[in-house]
């Protein structure tokens, strides 16, 4: 049995406990209103930010959100993926088979000047809240922020929600940020982890293969394992050290 802080129930409900109350009350409406609500924030961040960019990891939240992205944006938006060279195989695949299927024309990817887990590793300790901090922030952080300078974005969607992780809880469908300055925009805030897997059947999208294998969360390999307790929380395969630091995290700049 997890421990109690991973389990799925008690971890749900303190999310909850922590939504702004405009964002909570989205949490119980019906999956057709939830995609109705989405659009029009995507739509009104269309009319606000002429140049945006879409985020997109090879997860499914990302998944969903690109595709409802793309019912009101052009093929032609930027989207951009952090790569830090430590993602799995399968994931690499899925987003190459993604980009040709779904013909996103202008897909960016952005990296680091050199691979240091290796580095970080062996002076902080693997896993370790240092490690992951200098790591996250040296591999994925950075070069997403270079990428939104360098495209010059003036907002950034991205598919976070509030039910899988305390911090992001928090959050606003708006939130402006700094270094660069950009409008961080969330239109899937409000979704629970079993409506994504509904929006995508519903669509006939197949997720990255990794899911079902047992995954729950994807991320580098060294920082994500199999998550097979059907008791425990989504989050419960990133690691301990990643979601006690998630404030840290985010205020670097991480989704």
């Amino acid at each position: 049995m997890v421990e109690e802080r991973f389990q799925k129930e008690f971890r749900t409900r303190k999310c909850e406990d922590l939504m702004r109350p405009e964002i909570r009350q989205l949490l119980d409406l019906p999956l057709d209103k939830k995609i109705e609500k989405s659009l029009e924030i995507l739509k009104e961040a269309k009319e606000k930010y002429p140049n945006a960019g879409i985020g997109f990891s090879g997860g499914s939240d990302s998944l969903v959100l690109l595709h409802l992205a793309l019912q009101v944006f052009p093929n032609t938006t930027p989207v951009l993926f952090s790569d830090t060279k430590h993602d799995h195989k399968e994931t690499y695949e899925f987003i190459e088979k993604m980009k040709k299927e779904w013909k996103l024309v202008n897909f960016h990817t952005f990296t680091a000047e050199k691979d240091r887990v290796k580095e970080f590793a062996d002076k902080f300790g693997m896993k370790s809240p240092e490690f992951t901090e200098v790591c996250c922030e040296y591999h994925k952080i950075e070069p997403m922020r270079r990428g939104v300078g360098s495209l010059q974005l003036d907002a950034f969607i991205t598919g976070i929600r509030g039910v899988e992780h305390e911090e992001r809880a928090k959050e606003t469908l708006f939130s402006p940020r700094n270094s660069p300055k950009h409008m961080r925009v969330h239109p899937i805030l409000f979704w629970k982890p079993t409506e994504i897997v509904e929006y995508l059947k519903m669509n006939n999208i197949a997720p990255n293969p990794l899911y079902a294998q047992g995954y729950t969360s994807l991320g580098c390999m060294e920082c994500t394992s199999l998550n097979t307790d059907p008791t425990a929380h989504e989050r419960a395969g990133r690691g301990v050290a990643r979601e006690t630091i998630m404030e840290k995290l985010r205020a670097l700049g991480y989704s």
